[in-house]
């Protein structure tokens, strides 16, 4: 059976549904707004109570696995049986785990999310790259190999990240434009039909000067957090990343649609408009 690309099957279901991306973040206030415990049973029923929800609405979910992995392997478990219901609405899941390391370990990671053999597979993962962008490597053969995406950490809307990503490198390239030239290399090669690869980057929709780097990657899909609790509307991404970029980013919300529950017709409300604001970006 022929292996399709994250991102044409991404294509797909942004055409069928909407490109929003809902996060699925069970902070502890998040979980006490909702009634739900802080453990592993509170972050479980948490996370399925939004795929009943929403789940026919959404093309992608983003479960944020730091919320669950706080309850060791409870959590863990808590957070397969989520990823598994969500895929089960025929919606794509990226797992935010941000990791990264070297040779085996970043090999071993790769494998415990990407692939049908994987421990909990999921459609695509996050990455940081700070350890150089050849650590990553092996992930992105695994990723083109399962049809698989990545994004990774290029351009992050958090003030402690703008010294460190847009420090000069002896060519005069940011740290983050440079970053960027690699996963545009990467991707080559491994192209799906809609011209994009399985190396996407996480962009934040709250930056006013993200457009030098997003033209550097016009063969990512960009992962935008930062609309709604964050300050950020699709309007304001539609404006800062250009008509081009903003036609293949995944914009991400998550407390704006949290703060909805735990009311199955709020959040259903909140998500229609969402996923309506976030499909008018690719027209």
């Amino acid at each position: 059976m022929p292996v399709i690309p994250f991102a044409d099957r991404f294509e797909a279901i942004a055409d069928r549904r909407s490109p929003l991306t809902v996060g699925i973040d069970p902070a502890p206030e998040v979980l006490k707004a909702w009634d739900l415990p802080y453990n592993a049973e509170g972050v479980r029923v948490f996370g399925l109570e939004m795929v009943e929800a929403v789940g026919d609405l959404v093309g992608v979910f983003k479960p944020q696995i730091a919320f669950f992995e706080r309850f060791g392997w409870q959590g863990l478990k808590s957070a397969a049986e989520v990823i598994g219901h969500a895929r089960s609405a025929d919606a794509l899941v990226i797992a935010d785990i941000k990791r990264m390391d070297i040779g085996h370990t970043i090999e071993a990671y790769a494998g415990a999310w990407i692939g049908d053999d994987a421990g909990t597979p999921v459609d695509a993962i996050t990455l940081g790259a700070y350890m150089g962008s050849g650590s990553l490597k092996p992930v992105v053969k695994r990723a083109a190999e399962h049809g698989a995406g990545l994004f990774v950490v290029v351009r992050s809307s958090n003030p402690d990240g703008i010294l460190l990503q847009t420090a000069r490198q002896a060519d005069e390239r940011t740290v983050a434009d440079a970053l960027a030239d690699d996963l545009t290399a990467f991707n080559q090669g491994a192209l799906g039909k809609t011209g994009n690869g399985p190396c996407g980057a996480v962009v934040g929709a709250t930056l006013d000067d993200a457009d030098e780097v997003l033209e550097r990657l016009p063969t990512s899909l960009i992962l935008a957090p930062g609309i709604g609790a964050q300050g950020a509307t699709m309007a304001d991404l539609r404006s800062r990343f250009g008509r081009a970029a903003a036609k293949r980013t995944l914009p991400n919300v998550s407390r704006q649609v949290a703060a909805a529950g735990p009311s199955r017709k709020a959040l259903r409300e909140t998500v229609e408009r969402l996923a309506e604001d976030a499909f008018a970006l690719r027209g």
